[in-house]
């Protein structure tokens, strides 16, 4: 039997979404500096939530108990297991790796007490635009994303923008990909380009 993959997901109660978002971050570093992750660990991400927040990982069955440890040691809750989810799937892979290089960039980006310069620049260009998710399935001509975010995401988190900007995952653009939406599921799933609204604002 091949081994599948599944979803490992952290929901840990918390209310203030600033708190959310520096709780994600705080996650996102340790882990990032606490060593080699399990090999079976193919993405993970976060997301803010209402009255709480969600830190979620993909990885093989066989290897649950690895990532749950590897994980869960940095987590103030017990992890679940999640074995059916819209998001899994071999063929929805590319959008498990977009939304992992979009959390990446989203919660590289540092944070002072009140945004200023470039940070408060791409808020104010985050609220100009629509929200990826808002966006009818059937869209051709997205708004100027690209022209309005390029320059920002590459000053303020220069390794983790240009990792994703090179990534050559279908054949298609990150600033692509950022707007695209699945091909199935539509209903539970939004583009990746969502997560920057909900991590950044």
């Amino acid at each position: 039997m091949a081994d599948r993959e599944i979803l490992l997901r952290w929901r840990v109660p918390m209310r203030d979404g600033a708190q959310q978002r520096s709780f994600l971050q705080n996650v996102s570093r340790t882990l990032e500096a606490y060593g080699t992750p399990p090999a079976e660990l193919t993405t993970y991400y976060g997301s803010r939530h209402r009255g709480e927040v969600w830190f979620t990982a993909v990885a093989k069955e066989s290897s649950r108990v690895s990532v749950l440890d590897w994980i869960g040691a940095h987590m103030p809750v017990p992890g679940e297991i999640i074995e059916t989810d819209a998001i899994l799937g071999e063929d929805l892979r590319w959008y498990r790796v977009r939304l992992q290089h979009v959390c990446d960039i989203a919660l590289a980006i540092e944070d002072g007490p009140v945004p200023t310069g470039p940070r408060r620049d791409l808020n104010t260009a985050l609220r100009g635009l629509p929200d990826p998710a808002e966006l009818s399935q059937d869209t051709v001509e997205p708004p100027p994303y690209e022209a309005r975010l390029a320059s920002l995401l590459e000053g303020l988190a220069p390794s983790r923008y240009r990792t994703a900007r090179d990534a050559n995952l279908t054949g298609q653009t990150f600033w692509r990909d950022l707007v695209r939406w699945p091909h199935r599921d539509g209903d539970k799933l939004s583009p990746p380009g969502h997560w920057l609204w909900n991590l950044l604002l």
